[in-house]
């Protein structure tokens, strides 16, 4: 399969993972509550991106897990979107949350991500 192909695939299965969390995970919130799953994918997403990182895959597994599919799972739009309506509802909380929250642990979670996909577990 060229990259490229496997790239859009993978990009499709992470836009489809990121729908199914946020249709289900929203479903049982209130909407202004839905910036905790966007928090939680991002935080996931920097996760696995240092995991797969520090497990040194290919290149090609890289770029297509890294690029296609984790690319597609954490999306910067609906941060900024969910932003613009936490601030637009004065949830402003929310709004802040988001940015200063999904940096700061998305990087924590980056490193600790790097720091596992270096053990020997998966080397």
């Amino acid at each position: 399969m060229p990259i490229g192909l496997a790239v859009a695939v993978a990009g499709a299965a992470g836009a489809l993972a990121r729908y199914l969390l946020d249709f289900y995970a929203g479903d049982h919130m209130e909407p202004h509550h839905q910036v905790y799953v966007t928090f939680a994918i991002n935080v996931a997403g920097s996760l696995l991106l240092g995991l797969l990182i520090g497990m040194h895959p290919p290149g090609n597994v890289r770029v297509v897990l890294g690029v296609g599919f984790l690319g597609a799972f954490t999306t910067f739009s609906t941060l900024m979107g969910q932003m613009y309506h936490a601030f637009s509802g004065d949830k402003y909380a929310h709004g802040l949350m988001l940015p200063l929250g999904s940096v700061t642990l998305g990087v924590l979670a980056l490193w600790v991500g790097v720091a596992i996909g270096r053990t020997t577990i998966f080397a």
